[in-house]
């Protein structure tokens, strides 16, 4: 199977640096061109398959890259963004102060600590690792659009290459682009990161 990974194009959100998880917000301008552009990247692409996060900055995002196929993105809620709850659309400046002892906990250990009323990092690291386990066991040929957020994408990555949780941080998918990972009997091979040219059917090795 070749799955092509796509972060969602640029919202508001993004451009105040806010924490934005599962606050359903919508491209800008931006976003949707940022979208039309990997669907320009992708256009000979023939997909089997696309699916995307419940959330609409990720289904537009599906929606534009698949504008001209008759193929319709399933919706995966595991693929969601994880929540941050009371700290959803406020900058980190801002929680130092406001909420300084669940912020400072944050600091000193992520993956224990959560946004105070949000999703613990443990519970977003299990669902992902569901989708990641059910993609791993998947034979299949064809080619898989998977269009979700920047948390999801560096951890589904992460957990291909057989490597912690933590090493999610080393991968930020940038928007406006695309990235492939091949999966073969439970092996995945990242095949290309951060694309912005066009994908040919068979890429020489």
């Amino acid at each position: 199977m070749r799955l092509f990974l796509v972060r969602h194009g640029q919202t508001a959100a993004n451009l105040n640096g806010v924490f934005c998880g599962m606050t359903d917000v919508a491209l800008t301008e931006t976003g949707i061109n940022q979208a039309r552009q990997v669907a320009h990247y992708l256009s000979a692409v023939k997909f089997s398959q696309a699916t995307s996060s419940a959330l609409w900055r990720a289904r537009h995002t599906a929606e534009i890259i698949l504008a001209d196929s008759s193929l319709l993105a399933s919706i995966d809620e595991q693929l969601n963004e994880m929540d941050f709850g009371e700290w959803e659309m406020r900058h980190h400046r801002n929680l130092q102060h406001e909420d300084a002892e669940a912020w400072a906990a944050w600091l000193a250990d992520w993956q224990q600590a959560s946004p105070t009323g949000g999703e613990t990092f443990s519970s977003f690291a299990a669902r992902i690792e569901n989708v990641v386990q059910r993609l791993l066991t998947q034979e299949s040929q064809a080619n898989l659009l998977l269009v979700a957020h920047q948390g999801v994408l560096s951890l589904l990555l992460a957990r291909f290459l057989a490597m912690p949780p933590s090493a999610m941080w080393h991968f930020h998918f940038e928007q406006g682009t695309y990235s492939v990972v091949e999966i073969h009997r439970g092996f995945a091979t990242l095949r290309t990161f951060n694309n912005q040219s066009g994908w040919q059917p068979e890429m020489p090795e």
